[in-house]
């Protein structure tokens, strides 16, 4: 599993939030079971490189002076209109405790349900689970080659996750992908008029002298 480093800085209370976020910074907190709050700051080009690759599933080591800490992705917040991060958390975990995070879902291989021109529906990106930090995992992978036909599906439940290392906190009923049948389009066609339609329509009308 990759690793990723992340320098930060402490910042102090005076330290205006607007001020950080202007110098192209982002304020952050650390914390845990076993590590008091600190808070920090980030350059923000940094910290988008990292987390297009860590996500909430990768440790990262954060560099705070001399001092190292491993943490997850906990939480974040970003502006509606430019997208950039305004706040995030992070939480430092140690090696004997169980960790709480999202792992993305890789779709892999081809649906034989897709070669009939089925839809494949994907409803699920992510699964929710505790465990180890050691066990992390980059991905879980979702065998698309499972679906062979129309109305064919898979769940959580049909994910192949190691229940030893994993506990699965998402609703194993949870529908990860769908195979459905596409919307059969009707063509209306211009349907010819009868003959007797037709010679009606076509007869001179009497007139009644």
């Amino acid at each position: 599993m990759e690793k990723f480093e992340l320098k930060a800085d402490i910042r102090s209370n005076s330290e205006k939030l607007s001020s950080i976020r202007a110098e192209k910074q982002v304020p952050w907190i650390v914390y845990g079971h076993h590590q008091e709050p600190i808070s920090l700051k980030v350059d923000a080009s940094d910290l988008l490189r990292t987390f297009r690759k860590a996500w909430e599933s990768h440790i990262i080591t954060l560099e705070v002076g001399k001092k190292k800490i491993n943490v997850l992705i906990h939480d974040f917040q970003r502006a509606p209109v430019t997208w950039e991060f305004t706040h995030i958390d992070f939480y430092a975990i140690t090696a004997w405790e169980k960790v709480h995070t999202k792992i993305h879902l890789e779709f892999v291989w081809e649906s034989e349900a897709k070669k009939l021109w089925a839809i494949i529906e994907e409803h699920t990106k992510e699964i929710e689970v505790k465990c180890q930090s050691e066990d992390l995992v980059d991905s879980f992978k979702v065998d698309l080659s499972l679906l062979k036909d129309f109305g064919d599906t898979l769940k959580v439940s049909d994910l192949k996750i190691d229940t030893t290392k994993f506990d699965i906190l998402t609703n194993l009923d949870e529908l990860v992908v769908h195979a459905t049948k596409p919307a059969v389009q009707v063509i209306e066609e211009d349907i010819a008029p009868t003959e007797e339609v037709a010679a009606t329509e076509e007869a001179p009308t009497s007139e009644t002298k």
